[in-house]
């Protein structure tokens, strides 16, 4: 077996214990189901993807509601390949859980005090160790994740 077949094969088996990771820490995190987690993210996500560079870099410097841009529930849906109804029922739960919310016309953003939440930080801490974690793993295996 070459060795670029076991890196391949290593960085596999990396990238799958990185996503059960993170499933795991976004379900203790939520206490809800993995489609649940998988809109909380991309909405928060994409709540502040615009923002680039050292703005809001350090883990604990979470930008304020208005500096999130607002995404709809089609924007959402469309991003994971999901059904609109399905997206929708789970953004419905998100408002009743106080995590996310409607800002006028415009759609959703997860604000900023969901973040002040200790359960959602020690989230975000874990997450980050288990992103470096993999990130140098995949680096053991001469995988340059640049």
């Amino acid at each position: 077996m070459s060795e670029e077949f076991t890196n391949v094969r290593a960085a596999h088996r990396y990238a799958t214990d990185y996503l059960l990771r993170w499933v795991e820490i976004a379900n203790e995190v939520h206490h809800a189901d993995l489609l649940y987690s998988l809109v909380f993210t991309t909405l928060w996500s994409g709540n502040t993807s615009h923002l680039k560079g050292s703005a809001y870099a350090a883990i604990d410097d979470v930008p304020p509601d208005h500096e999130r841009r607002p995404l709809t529930v089609r924007q959402v849906a469309d991003s994971l390949g999901l059904p609109y109804e399905t997206v929708r029922r789970r953004f419905v739960e998100m408002q009743d859980r106080g995590v996310a919310k409607r800002v006028g016309r415009e759609g959703f953003i997860v604000p900023q005090s969901v973040f002040a939440k200790p359960e959602f930080m020690n989230g975000i801490r874990r997450s980050h160790q288990s992103l470096m974690r993999f990130l140098k793993e995949l680096k053991s295996v001469g995988v340059d994740a640049a």
